[in-house]
């Protein structure tokens, strides 16, 4: 895949409204490179730090060719990119992150057997298309399965819990939007990424592996400390992150997600082919962050080795929380406070982070506890 070297002076586009578009702006203007950022809203929070801001609809060509025709090369910050979108902005600008991984996660059934390829455990499924589909497949599946669409990125983003024969009656409607995947409820004793980049001579760099913990589907609490982790899963989660990077035609950041049970059995839940808020983690605990990676791995720079510094917990919140948290910032001195701000944010999105360095994750864990400020969530 070929990539403009990226120079001071040169200009980056960024597509989307998102925490990590704004962390990627930090690490471009580092690099002397002008900002040009393409929103779906005004007045949002990359608009107001680029040198060239575009706001318009997705399927808007003749704005997205404005904003295209500015840029020498153009990342995107969301797993879920139309991929026509980003192949119309290819006419017009790099955009090396390509749009073949996008394209692979974002159909549930292809991703599965991209796992199934490389012979890499991931959660039983199968494609559904019927209620009598759902009765036959729940037989090898088992209870409780999740019936997802197969499309993540469509209209349709309703997901079902089957946690018992009675619950399938109630599904029958689901399919007049299209094709499922029944797959596995799992039960993960606990949860894990592994973030790496790939540059352009498909040389891959990973980041340690992190614990996460999540709620509401969303990662809640980071942290980097793997002393109760076996060492042998540790490195199943380096192999697997790195025979998944040598089968992918990409270039960028990425993030695999594991989960393992009580019995020790590793599963992979799934690859998001972008930089993420779980990133953010490195600020402080490793000598480079996944935002400047990304970037020297789209400029068609040489990746840094990466050496890790501390332990460092992240801990998000919610705009229901600020001001619990503003609270907190006047009596933690060592708490690092990030604020995400968006104006026409609701109470359950996504407001900040706070990252923790740590000595010793049992008591750092303690003492966000005792804040009660996530009690109940």
């Amino acid at each position: 895949m070929n990539s403009t070297l990226l120079q001071p002076g040169n200009t980056i586009g960024i597509i989307g409204n998102y925490f990590s578009s704004t962390q990627l702006i930090n690490a471009a203007r580092d690099a002397g490179l002008r900002i040009a950022t393409y929103s779906t809203h005004d007045n949002s929070q990359i608009q107001r730090q680029a040198d060239i801001a575009f706001v318009g609809k997705l399927d808007d060509k003749e704005q997205l060719q404005r904003f295209a025709e500015q840029c020498d090369v153009v990342t995107y910050v969301s797993d879920l990119m139309d991929p026509e979108i980003l192949a119309f902005i290819q006419k017009f600008a790099q955009v090396p992150q390509g749009m073949s991984l996008l394209e692979m996660v974002q159909d549930r059934a292809i991703e599965h057997a991209f796992f199934e390829q490389l012979n890499v455990n991931s959660a039983p499924y199968a494609t559904v298309v019927n209620l009598g589909d759902v009765y036959q497949a729940i037989e090898a599946i088992g209870y409780p399965a999740t019936l997802k669409p197969i499309l993540k990125n469509s209209k349709n983003c309703q997901q079902f819990e089957i946690k018992t024969k009675a619950d399938i009656q109630l599904i029958g409607s689901l399919f007049d939007h299209g094709a499922y995947i029944l797959e596995s409820g799992v039960p993960y004793q606990q949860r894990f990424s592994v973030i790496a980049a790939k540059d352009v001579n498909n040389q891959i760099k990973q980041f340690p592996p992190v614990i996460t913990e999540f709620v509401n589907h969303q990662p809640q609490t980071i942290n980097t400390v793997l002393d109760k982790v076996d060492d042998e899963v540790v490195d199943e989660m380096i192999r697997i992150t790195d025979v998944i990077g040598n089968n992918i035609k990409y270039v960028g950041t990425y993030e695999v997600s594991f989960g393992i049970t009580k019995d020790g059995a590793l599963y992979v839940c799934g690859i998001t082919p972008t930089v993420s808020k779980t990133g953010y983690l490195f600020n402080l605990a490793i000598n480079i962050n996944e935002y400047r990676q990304h970037l020297r791995a789209i400029s068609g720079i040489p990746l840094a080795d990466v050496t890790k510094y501390s332990d460092v917990i992240m801990q998000t919140f919610t705009k229901r929380q600020v001001p619990a948290i503003i609270q907190e910032r006047l009596k933690q001195p060592d708490w690092h406070f990030i604020f995400d701000y968006q104006s026409d944010a609701i109470d359950d999105d996504y407001s900040g982070c706070l990252l923790i360095p740590t000595k010793s994750v049992t008591k750092s864990l303690e003492k966000l506890a005792a804040t009660k400020i996530w009690e109940n969530n």
